[in-house]
């Protein structure tokens, strides 16, 4: 989560106009400027000044790499010691770093990167003089484990302006490659795309992307309705420089086709947060407001309160908002070791961590009883990166944005809510906890972020419990054909359904009659089939792990068992799986049970394919064609080989799911 650890602000906070438009000339100037071959010309001059010094700099930090600051300093023609400290990764020390000042006002910065003290990557960046008589960063070369260099990257300035405009690439021996990176573009031209707006607090985004660019909100002039609150400009591009101005994190761009692919419904208000001076959270909040934004995402915070007190002022004078926020990804319980703003306790807040598959806190996202609210799936998710191209990532960052798309996916089919109404329905789709031990979230685990609004409230008291009970007589299972095979075998599944759901007893009975044909091919007799009706709280019509497992034990059917439920759950979801005993070690209560949601294709088909994973033990498939045992369930599959039966039989018998036919 990039934007997720705001270093300190600048002391001595002034409040900044909250917006300050620049002239339209000066924007022509800059396009001008960009597209100018006289850049070129710069870029050599500039490349020339730094290569010397830059040489010196990973010539001094390979020989003495453990000289100490006035070692280094004396190492490179004119240069005098300005600081030194050590490189430090999640605390831990990985290598050193070394200001050394230079005549003309200039500045070597060098890290060496060498963990365990192998020397993996040196960066040594050059800043020279800029317009007011300070230094700004210039060029930057990284070499390798050899002390090569193998490319660098040289920042483009405008005169007017003091931030960088754009990053031209270099070779390794520092001249221009042609390739530019931009930092601060002008907003393409588009109209509103309609939809409910959703602000995205972060390090902005790349709206040269179409796919982002098309849902930009517009006001009626065309101009959208983001901010850059850290340039303090019309443009918040995706450019989060704190680390490294050469080598800017990208996050906003990720968060932002998250949102946009989860929630269709959404027009995106990008707004860059201001690291320069977090006080001006404020203004941004009440831009949003104004705006009519009833849902705010911040995925990024950090440890100091200080810095949040202006966004906690404001999100209270706008009680109507709601304002999603990450828990953070340090490892951390936050209520002992708080990130704000995620631990302030303001009722139009949600704070979200990234869960793993099994529903608990993934590895290094934060947790907290009392301040994180929910648990969401948010390891490995697709999104788009900075460049258009997907990729997947994780982190509490995302976990956030998946609550803001629910949010507006609900507030599109409910526009007269606001944010108590949105936050109570989102607690709503909150995973019942199957354990009398408190969470490690104040509210719970919500398993599939992505259609949770199609779902009704999974909370509810009771037990599940059977109301019916009649059975399929093996007679009627099979058809004249059957009765002419031999059968070997005896084969009496149970089957379970919740009433309510669109399972049906003739549907069922078709099904198991599909099922007991293919069966018979094998010599295997269905000899009946015992049906069980339930009913019991709305959660356990969905399949999930846990609950399958609760609702499997309370029960107690005989097994083999197929239960037809109306969903699944799970992150990685299948319409169909199955438990036998070689899957389902670590979750015995689960052995010898199937599990069929209503999305099942060819569900008479689907059944005979399931029970013979479960009969034969296994979870292969097979690429023959016409096989019952092909990945992919379809009415022409329906054979199995002589030694399919083999296997099935004497399986089946061996972990007693089939019994030999008396004689």
């Amino acid at each position: 989560m990039v934007a997720e650890r705001v270093p300190n602000t600048f002391p001595g906070r002034t409040r900044v106009p909250k917006r300050g438009p620049r002239a339209a000339d000066l924007l022509l100037v800059r396009v001008l400027l960009l597209a100018c071959i006289a850049c070129f010309t710069v870029i050599a001059r500039g490349a020339e000044e730094a290569g010397p010094p830059i040489r010196q700099g990973i010539t001094a930090a390979c020989d003495a790499p453990a000289a100490g600051l006035t070692q280094m300093a004396e190492r490179i023609p004119g240069g005098t010691g300005i600081a030194e400290a050590p490189l430090e990764m999640r605390d831990t020390v990985v290598g050193r770093e070394w200001r050394i000042a230079l005549p003309g006002n200039a500045e070597l910065r060098i890290e060496r990167f060498a963990p365990g003290e192998r020397l993996r990557r040196l960066v040594v960046e050059y800043w020279a003089t800029d317009p007011g008589g300070g230094v700004r960063p210039r060029i930057a070369a990284v070499a390798d484990a050899d002390c090569t260099i193998r490319h660098g990257r040289l920042l483009v300035y405008e005169q007017e302006l003091p931030q960088a405009v754009a990053i031209e690439y270099l070779d390794g021996e520092l001249d221009p490659t042609g390739e530019r990176e931009p930092l601060d573009p002008p907003v393409p031209a588009g109209t509103d795309p309609g939809g409910v707006a959703v602000a995205l607090v972060d390090s902005g985004v790349n709206y040269l992307l179409p796919r982002i660019g098309r849902r930009l909100a517009r006001d009626d002039a065309g101009a959208i309705l983001g901010y850059d609150y850290w340039a303090m400009d019309e443009r918040p591009f995706d450019a989060n420089p704190a680390r490294s101005p050469f080598f800017p994190q990208r996050h906003g761009t990720r968060t932002a086709s998250l949102l946009l692919r989860e929630a269709p419904q959404a027009r995106l208000v990008p707004y860059r947060y201001p690291r320069p001076d977090m006080d001006r959270m404020e203004d941004l909040v009440d831009d949003a407001a104004a705006q009519g934004i009833g849902i705010v995402n911040i995925s990024l915070g950090s440890g100091d309160r200080g810095e949040w007190e202006a966004f906690e002022a404001a999100a209270k004078a706008h009680p109507d908002t709601l304002f999603v926020l990450s828990a953070g990804n340090n490892g951390r319980d936050i209520d002992a070791d708080p990130i704000y703003p995620a631990v302030l306790s303001l009722d139009n807040t949600i704070t979200v961590t990234s869960a793993d598959r099994d529903g608990e806190p993934a590895r290094g996202s934060n947790w907290g009883r009392e301040s994180v609210d929910l648990l969401v799936p948010a390891e490995r998710v697709r999104v788009t990166d900075f460049d258009g191209q997907e990729t997947v990532a994780s982190g509490s960052s995302y976990a956030a944005v998946r609550i803001s798309a629910l949010a507006a996916r609900l507030l599109a089919a409910h526009p007269d809510w606001h944010a108590a109404r949105l936050k109570e329905a989102i607690f709503a789709r909150v995973l019942p906890a199957f354990s009398d031990e408190p969470g490690e979230m104040a509210e719970g685990f919500i398993p599939r972020p992505d259609k949770a609004e199609e779902l009704p409230p999974l909370a509810g008291e009771g037990e599940p419990s059977g109301v019916a009970k009649y059975t399929f007589i093996g007679d009627r299972l099979h058809d004249a054909a059957d009765a002419t095979r031999p059968s070997d075998f005896v084969f009496a599944p149970t089957f379970a359904y919740f009433a309510d759901t669109a399972w049906r007893r003739a549907d069922l009975r078709r099904h198991a009659q599909r099922m007991a044909h293919i069966l018979g091919r094998c010599g295997i007799r269905v000899s009946r089939v015992e049906v069980h009706v339930l009913d019991g709280p709305t959660v356990y019509r969905y399949f999930r792990t846990g609950i399958a497992e609760r609702l499997a034990r309370r029960l107690e059917l005989p097994r083999p068992t197929v239960y037809f439920v109306r969903d699944t759950l799970e992150i990685h979801a299948y319409d169909a799986v199955a438990f036998g005993k070689s899957n389902s070690t670590t979750r015995p209560a689960l052995r010898d049970t199937v599990w069929f949601t209503e999305d099942t294709r060819d569900p008479g088909l689907a059944l005979a394919h399931e029970l013979v994973h479960l009969l034969m033990d296994s979870g292969e498939h097979v690429e023959t064609p016409g096989n019952l045992m092909r990945a992919d369930t379809a009415p022409a599959n329906t054979k199995l080989t002589t030694q399919q039966c083999r296997d099935i039989v004497q399986r089946g018998t061996e972990n007693g799911l089939l019994t030999p036919a008396s004689r």
